[in-house]
């Protein structure tokens, strides 16, 4: 049994060594590789798309009032100018509206008239309120003046009194002094004649003493006669002095009359003001009313007018919106109309060829059907959002849009041509292999074996690669290059991918 085991695994190995001896002997198979073969350099490239003409404004002419379409004057395909009647509505309504408006209209202007009357007549009461205050102020101003006078006086007639009082004083003082005179002059008369009868006088003496007698009473009459005329002078004083009181309480009266007066004028003064600036609130009220009454004339006059649909431009109709009979709203489009003489081409956009345009791009228009002669045009609209398609909406207006052989729904073919910075070969995506992170594609060599060559990436077209360090004729392997190595052989078969339009 010891002998029996070594053998058994010398065997073995020997089995082993033997087959893998056979295995290095084998060849490595030759695995076909697809083949494309670089045809020619592009100095640009080509971007073209197909469109269709279309109006660069397209107008949906719609009434601006609801109502029944009457009548319809054009259909698909006729030639409008601007301002031409297009279609009309049913304007009993309207017509019924605007001789209502008016009415309304005319009954706020009569409104405005009376208003203004009422105004004027204010403005006239005012006036002679206030002739009336002027008056009555006069009169005050009078009768304070009367006051004032009749007040002086009665200080006058006091001042009378009390000079006349003064007076008859002194006239009283003098008739007591004409008295004890005349008195004296009595005794010494009677004492004289005495002494006359008694033989102790002489009759001359007694002459003398009679005299003076006579002298001191007719003193005596004349002193109290202007000691009455002095009493006499006091009470008329005193009567003066009570009739200028009567004249100053009537002075005061009258003051006191013409305040009042005054008083109730300045109050109708207010009042009418107040009652003119109501009838200016009225007038106001009144002229707003009827400044609103002729905007909703002119309202509906405008709406009356807008029964009649007018092209706001000229050009074709190319579809009609609503029938004879309808009932339409204010807004629903009746007609489309675009405008004459400007035509534009709408193509849509890959998500790739949408970072090389710009509005201002140029481009180059062909009809399918004509001379085909090759229209300039440039990029005036770009979509700023994709559709669901993701691709976005281009207009390309041409450069000269006033031309008879476009017609709208026409089929034309956008071209757009972009320059190169260095020339460039179009490759398979699939081609692209990588070297240390850097682009590179494996080339066939004359012998079939393939190898490494180092490219530079100048952009992407197509499904493909524009890339440059490749010369013409330069066969390169297409498909399937993660499974290649430096100097391996292949069988070389034509590349089943597409390859796109270029130009030189």
């Amino acid at each position: 049994m010891r002998l029996v085991v070594p053998v058994l695994l010398i065997l073995t190995l020997a089995s082993l060594l033997n087959a893998c001896q056979q295995e290095a002997a084998e060849p490595e198979p030759i695995r076909p590789a697809q083949i494309w073969e670089v045809k020619q350099q592009m100095a640009e490239h080509l971007d073209t798309y197909s469109g269709e003409i279309q109006p660069r404004q397209l107008v949906d002419l719609a009434f601006r009032v609801p109502g029944k379409l009457l009548g319809r004057h054009v259909e698909v395909g006729d030639l409008v100018t601007e301002d031409q009647d297009l279609a009309r509505l049913d304007d009993q309504d309207s017509k019924l509206s605007v001789s209502q408006s008016e009415s309304s209209l005319q009954a706020s202007q009569m409104n405005l008239l009376a208003a203004r009357d009422n105004q004027t007549a204010t403005q006239g009461a005012l006036t002679s309120v206030q002739n009336n205050l002027l008056a009555a102020q006069g009169s005050l101003t009078s009768a304070r003046a009367n006051l004032s006078a009749t007040r002086a006086g009665l200080e006058s007639a006091q001042a009378a009194v009390d000079s006349a009082k003064a007076t008859a004083a002194s006239a009283k003082a003098a008739v007591g002094v004409a008295k004890a005179e005349m008195q004296n002059a009595q005794v010494e008369y009677q004492r004289t004649a005495q002494l006359v009868q008694q033989g102790f006088a002489s009759h001359t003496l007694l002459d003398r003493d009679n005299q003076r007698l006579q002298t001191a009473q007719a003193n005596l009459k004349s002193i109290q006669a202007n000691a009455e005329a002095a009493q006499a002078q006091v009470q008329a004083a005193v009567a003066k002095v009570k009739t200028t009181q009567a004249q100053v309480q009537a002075a005061q009266g009258e003051v006191e009359s013409a305040s009042a007066n005054v008083g109730a004028l300045q109050g109708q003064v207010k009042t009418t003001q107040a009652q003119i600036q109501a009838a200016q609130a009225q007038v106001g009220m009144a002229e707003a009313q009827v400044g609103n009454t002729r905007s909703q004339v002119d309202l509906v006059k405008n709406q009356s007018g807008y029964t009649v649909l007018k092209s706001t431009v000229a050009g074709v109709v190319t579809q009609t919106h609503a029938e004879v009979g309808q009932v339409v709203a204010a807004g629903q489009p009746i007609l489309s109309v675009a405008r004459a003489g400007e035509f534009e081409v709408h193509i849509r956009v890959g998500e790739q060829a949408i970072q090389n345009l710009q509005l201002g791009t140029p481009a180059e228009v062909s009809l399918w059907v004509g001379s085909r002669e090759a229209l300039a045009a440039k990029v005036r609209e770009i979509a700023p959002v994709a559709d669901e398609n993701r691709t976005w909406l281009v207009k390309v207006a041409l450069v000269q849009p006033e031309n008879p052989e476009l017609k709208l729904g026409m089929t034309a073919t956008v071209a757009f041509h972009q320059a190169l910075e260095q020339a460039v070969v179009w490759l398979p995506a699939s081609a692209l292999y990588q070297q240390a992170q850097k682009p590179a594609v494996w080339v066939l060599a004359a012998n079939n074996t393939v190898s490494l060559k180092e490219v530079q990436v100048a952009g992407y077209l197509d499904e493909g690669m524009l890339v440059q360090g490749i010369e013409t004729g330069v066969k390169v392997i297409a498909a399937g290059v993660s499974r290649l190595h430096t100097g391996q052989q292949v069988n070389p078969v034509p590349y089943n991918g597409q390859m796109p339009a270029v130009v030189n």
